[in-house]
């Protein structure tokens, strides 16, 4: 319905700019045609007054002459006349016509029409052949003079090329005007004998104004063209706005921000589709809240028997402290215990990080001195030498971080360095153009490039190995790449050059923008 009322608008905004143009060129046509009967009336005047009542009876029209100083008030039509324009106006009622034109002597003509008839046609061949007869110039001369104050053509042509009947051919021996029209009405002339010579002068022809010319329809049709197509842009950048706006809300919803909504108005196809997505966007917030519920609570819960297991471990280490299979036993447990607690820990921390927006106190520190500190109380195996090379921790540029999960995201890596490294990690800290940047490599055995994008994903493991020897749980990487999102900030793994192993980065504003 929509469209339909649309194309509809446009019919009708279509219909009266055609009306409108028609009005325009209606009173182009006529100023045209009547252009020359008024230059020949005011010159007649301009040379004898007195002739006025005679020109009046010859046209059937009223004839006035007013003085240079009652020029017309509107400066635009004062302008025309003065150029040689007609002006014509019409009355409300339709039936009488004012024509206005300048004389030679700077009075103005005002000609007054009741009716239009063959009449007025017959007058101005009259008129344009006694002109020529007083001025007693060559007929071409005269013609081309006259020419520039006729909006149609007038030329002279024998009377042997002429196709009238005798009874016309006889009118016109005697003086008569001869007007006629086409079989179809659409186009008429006036033609008057030269007398003394085997020549006739035509007036015309002169064709009937027609509403629907071909500029016409070209003009109303450029105008329906261009209002489709402003409609269509307006559709088409609606439709593109709110597409926008889903789109955006997607990108939101894709990086974790599960209240991201769009707002839906109608029943088109993207209001409808707006009302699914927004549907899909509340059904997967219930489901990872359900599911962020569930692992806080389980892993809540699995600290209070971990406590009884590691309490009851400790009571039965201290029973039996004599025997030392007992002993390494309990020891054993106790390690398991102590990942049991971490892997809780790490499932917590992480849970945090993808809650849709953790609370983060920024404050500016010395990352260079985090990064030192926790080489400092990394528990790296005895082969293994964690060393930091990067710029200078005194007089390094302070940063905007979170220092809890920046000092987090330091020790995963470097614990995770630690435990494939064959003797060396290496932790480098830089800063350029306000781009902080942390890197830790290592001399292991590396990671697959096919591999690189999986690393981060939460419990990716590329080995299949669940002892000591390996660690890890899988959700260290995935906690690091959680909090340099925070911070507007990525990471990223490569090859190190130098040490022959992986590389992971740190990449991150130092001046942190909300």
């Amino acid at each position: 319905m929509g469209l339909l009322g649309a194309l509809l608008a446009v019919a009708i905004l279509c219909v009266a700019a055609l009306q409108l143009v028609n009005l325009v060129r209606s009173a182009q046509f006529f100023e045209e045609v009547s252009q020359g009967s008024l230059h020949l009336i005011g010159e007649r005047l301009a040379e004898d007054p007195s002739v006025l009542p005679e020109l009046a009876a010859r046209f059937d029209a009223q004839l006035e002459i007013q003085p240079p100083e009652l020029a017309p008030e509107d400066e635009y039509e004062r302008s025309r006349l003065e150029r040689g324009q007609v002006i014509i106006t019409m009355a409300a009622d339709g039936k009488t016509a004012a024509m206005r034109s300048a004389m030679p002597d700077g009075s103005w003509l005002y000609v007054y029409f009741n009716n239009v008839t063959e009449r007025q046609a017959q007058a101005t061949a009259s008129l344009l052949l006694e002109s020529w007869q007083q001025e007693r110039t060559s007929l071409d001369d005269f013609l081309a003079e006259k020419s520039a104050y006729f909006g149609y053509p007038i030329t002279q042509v024998k009377l042997s090329e002429l196709s009238i009947s005798d009874s016309d051919f006889a009118r016109m021996q005697y003086g008569d005007v001869l007007v006629r029209f086409s079989i179809d009405g659409s186009r008429g002339e006036a033609l008057v004998k030269v007398p003394g010579q085997p020549v006739a002068l035509r007036l015309g022809p002169v064709d009937n104004f027609d509403p629907y010319s071909f500029r016409a329809i070209f003009v109303i049709v450029t105008i329906g063209v261009l209002l489709i197509g402003l409609g269509v842009y307006w559709v088409v950048n609606t439709f593109e706005t709110r597409l926008r706006k889903l789109e955006q809300a997607t990108s939101r919803l894709a990086q974790g921000h599960l209240n991201a909504r769009v707002s839906t108005s109608g029943e088109d196809p993207v209001g409808r589709l707006g009302h699914s997505f927004n549907k899909m966007a509340e059904h997967i917030q219930r489901l990872i809240s359900i599911q962020r519920e569930m692992v806080r609570a389980v892993s809540h819960e699995l600290r209070t028997p971990v406590a009884r297991i590691r309490f009851a471990a400790q009571i039965i280490e201290d029973s039996v402290m004599d025997d030392p299979f007992v002993s390494k036993q309990l020891s054993g447990m106790d390690s398991d215990i102590q990942e049991l607690d971490e892997l809780i820990d790490e499932i917590l921390t992480y849970a945090r990080l993808e809650e849709g927006g953790p609370i983060l106190d920024f404050q500016k520190i010395n990352v260079a001195e985090v990064a030192m500190q926790v080489i400092g109380e990394s528990r790296a195996p005895e082969h293994v030498t964690v060393l930091y090379e990067g710029t200078s921790p005194e007089g390094f540029p302070f940063s905007e971080v979170e220092p809890r999960y920046v000092h987090r995201a330091i020790q995963n890596l470097v614990g995770n360095a630690g435990r494939y490294a064959k003797s060396k990690v290496k932790v480098c800290c830089s800063v350029a153009d306000d781009i902080c940047r942390l890197d830790v490599e290592d001399d292991g055995p590396g990671i697959p490039e096919e591999d690189w994008d999986r690393v981060f994903s939460a419990f990716a493991r590329l080995d299949d190995s669940r002892t000591r020897a390996s660690g890890g749980y899988g959700l260290g990487l995935s906690i690091v790449r959680r909090i340099m999102y925070w911070h507007g900030g990525r990471a990223l793994v490569g090859r190190s050059d130098e040490l022959g192993g992986a590389r992971f980065s740190l990449i991150w504003p130092r001046i942190h923008t909300d």
